[in-house]
């Protein structure tokens, strides 16, 4: 997106551009309202000069329009080859250099017509001076890795529709994207909160079962010990939107008097055990209606429901608030880590 956003300036230049970008956003109309990024890509193609608008392609879409929540799709989302038949209708004889009628955003991006492949051409050396070093391509960060005891998965993230109609406190179901992290594959057990914090609260005792009566305030205490004892630090809890897109196909414990030890209950396609019904995990962040992402709240967030609920409340969207500083004997937690913690 930084690329074609270059690309974009570059072409029109730093005069022009000021200008041109106001007309652009006039003749795509309402959707320039909030696809900002889609809209100056949109204008660095032909497809405005070929009077290709937003509505050729996506309909006109009035009650995406009209939501501003992202709750009604937009009527057409065209994907692979449903892209290719669009563009038939201008190129009927195929891609004017490869004749290719297939696949054509391998070559160009679906907005831009650019080559996604290929660094934006510089006219002008003064610019290619400005312009940084590329930077260095990260290494894939591995599937699993193990720190200070605690095994952690990668969740490779993305977007995902965030909420269920289900339940009033989960309303409005709305499109939320998470960025790769990691996260524990199991809870915290109470051994490994037991050789942080020195001693055990939990009300069901054994090393390999979660722990529990633990606060939020709590778990922050035994986060900020634990990141003073690990090189590097960067444990903390998750996101709700990360705990909930890790969630995905999660299948709930069995029902008990008691939590199942760490690792004996189902895993999910992620790999992550007892992510339903063992005990509630708190999440960072504050108990606030969607969609808001900030602000002040007097309570806590939870997930994942414990094995007191009941089967119709261990559902990956469910929420459940707390006060910070309240021990439950069904209230844990699960540690996340930023794929790059720094």
């Amino acid at each position: 997106m930084a690329r074609l956003t270059l690309t974009w300036l570059v072409l029109l230049g730093p005069m022009a551009a000021p200008a041109q970008q106001d007309l652009q956003f006039k003749e795509a109309g309402v959707c320039a309202r909030c696809h900002v990024i889609s809209v100056v890509e949109w204008g660095m193609s032909r497809h405005r000069t070929a009077n290709t608008d937003c509505i050729a392609c996506h309909g006109a879409s009035a009650g995406h329009v009209d939501d501003e929540r992202n709750n009604i799709k937009p009527e057409r989302m065209p994907q692979g080859e449903a892209i290719a038949a669009l563009c038939a209708g201008c190129h009927t004889a195929g891609c004017p250099k490869t004749r290719q009628k297939a696949a054509c955003q391998t070559c160009h991006h679906f907005h831009a017509l650019v080559d996604p492949k290929a660094p934006p051409a510089v006219p002008d050396q003064s610019l290619a001076r400005s312009r940084p070093a590329p930077a260095t391509r990260s290494p894939k960060p591995p599937p699993r890795i193990t720190v200070a005891g605690v095994t952690l998965v990668l969740i490779p993230g993305g977007e995902f529709d965030m909420g269920s109609e289900r339940f009033p406190t989960s309303r409005p179901v709305h499109t939320v994207r998470v960025e790769p992290f990691y996260l524990a594959a199991t809870e915290v057990t109470q051994a490994q909160w037991t050789a942080i914090m020195g001693s055990n609260p939990s009300a069901h005792k054994g090393d390999q079962f979660p722990v529990e009566k633990v606060s939020f305030e709590d778990a922050q205490a035994f986060l900020a010990r634990l990141n003073s004892k690990v090189p590097g630090g960067g444990f903390r809890l998750p996101a709700e939107a990360e705990w909930e897109f890790a969630a995905a196909d999660a299948q709930p414990v069995a029902g008990g008097t008691a939590p199942q030890p760490a690792g004996s209950g189902p895993p999910n396609k992620f790999g992550l055990h007892e992510m339903l019904g063992n005990v509630w995990e708190w999440c960072s962040g504050s108990y606030l209606p969607y969609p808001s992402q900030s602000g002040d709240s007097a309570l806590g967030v939870l997930r994942g429901g414990g094995f007191v609920d009941p089967p119709d409340l261990l559902h990956a969207a469910f929420r459940h608030s707390e006060r910070p500083t309240r021990r439950l004997r069904y209230n844990g937690l699960r540690l996340a880590r930023s794929v790059d913690p720094r």
